[in-house]
């Protein structure tokens, strides 16, 4: 561990001089000092219960570019986040190694030694997310996904796909009754209930898998959990029907919050961030304790690839992922055929599979522990393979 300590007044020169933006890196300053703490020996999610040990001690917290700032109760301030982060602030910084405060150095100690990541037991499956990768199967039951609309619409179909599925190893499925492609229109809640709830009834007859509800409609995702769906998937992070959020709480359901930006039927109009991962990670941080405080707590992210994101956002996002693991949360991701493959390989929705195994071969390296896919059974090789490797 190295604590880099300067003063308040050095630190604003040091800054000038650099360019840097000192708020852009979480950096709390006291009336004399500043501390900045960068941690070869623990990943982001020991980072967090560093965090977690100061915020029982009467800390403030924030997150500002995948570093969570926070302040201890004796005014020291510390920063936590990736290594490359730390490595460009004290960098630009150029400072002087400093060790010091034994307070912190117990709860690294105990950071180290325990680093829990959430397992998630649904039905008979325990979903263990420090060791273990999953795959999300994709069903859509609609006429106009961007994918594979109008293939599974019909009852035979849809439960011939999923059976097909699970015989792959899909470990989740995710069923959707309404296309939430860029332009897409919504459709009723009746409409929406019509197409999904006979195949989750259906599917519950034969198979125990666990069934996510891909929905943003609280009517829907709760008919869908009282016929067997053991997941809400909203992509508007239980925003868009604030009732969405007594469903999960009635049902005590795991939610998947997904980031979008806009709606369906706009979100690719010229979207644009000052700062795409500070911004995701403020709307994730804000997610998560509104939800905490509704006593909702198991909570997977989505950043949302393709959901009112460029080309370049995108492929930020995979690379960044690492990121959103100081949250402590799962994180599954959405690559699956997306128009960003398209547009970097010349390809169709039909030939973007190569694309989207290495997109998701990405995401496993930075830390993605689920990928929602429409193709289960290569990606199950590609985690098999994934892990022998990174074991």
């Amino acid at each position: 561990m190295i604590i880099r300590k300067i003063s308040k007044s050095n630190l604003i020169e040091e800054l000038s001089k650099t360019g840097v933006d000192e708020k852009a890196f979480g950096i709390i300053k006291t009336k004399s000092e500043t501390l900045i703490f960068k941690l070869h020996d623990i990943d982001a999610r020991g980072a967090n219960i560093l965090k977690q040990e100061f915020l029982s001690k009467g800390g403030d917290v924030a997150v500002h570019k995948g570093v969570a700032s926070f302040k201890t109760p004796r005014t020291d301030a510390i920063t936590i986040g990736t290594q490359k982060t730390y490595e460009e602030v004290t960098k630009k910084l150029a400072l002087e190694p400093y060790f010091g405060l034994k307070e912190i150095k117990e709860a690294l100690k105990k950071a180290i030694i325990k680093n829990p990541f959430p397992s998630l037991k649904i039905r008979e499956k325990v979903f263990y997310f420090d060791k273990s990768h999953y795959i999300m199967g994709v069903l859509n039951i609609t006429p106009d996904s961007f994918s594979d609309g109008g293939k599974f619409l019909d009852f035979k179909s849809a439960l011939n796909h999923a059976k097909e599925m699970i015989s792959e190893g899909a470990d989740i499925i995710d069923i959707g009754g309404e296309s939430t492609r860029p332009g897409a229109q919504s459709i009723s809640e009746d409409e929406e209930k019509r197409r999904v709830i006979p195949v989750i009834e259906e599917i519950r007859k034969f198979s125990d898998i666990p069934i996510s509800i891909d929905t943003y409609k609280s009517a829907v995702a709760r008919e869908a959990s009282k016929s067997g769906a053991d997941f809400i998937n909203d992509i508007s992070g239980l925003r868009f029907d604030p009732e969405m959020v007594n469903v999960a709480m009635d049902y005590k359901v795991p939610v998947i919050v997904m980031h979008i930006k806009g709606t369906p039927r706009d979100m690719q109009k010229n979207p644009f961030y000052e700062d795409l991962m500070r911004e995701l990670l403020e709307y994730f941080e804000e997610r998560i304790n509104t939800l905490n405080k509704a006593g909702i707590d198991k909570i997977i992210i989505d950043p949302g690839i393709g959901f009112g994101k460029r080309l370049e956002d995108n492929l930020k996002i995979i690379k960044n992922l690492n990121e959103f693991s100081i949250f402590n949360l799962p994180v599954m991701i959405g690559v699956s055929r997306k128009s960003f493959i398209g547009n970097i390989l010349d390809r169709t929705v039909e030939e973007r599979l190569t694309g989207t195994i290495a997109a998701n071969a990405m995401a496993l390296l930075n830390g993605a522990n689920i990928l929602r896919v429409h193709d289960v059974k290569p990606h199950k090789e590609l985690i098999k393979m994934f892990e022998a490797i990174n074991q």
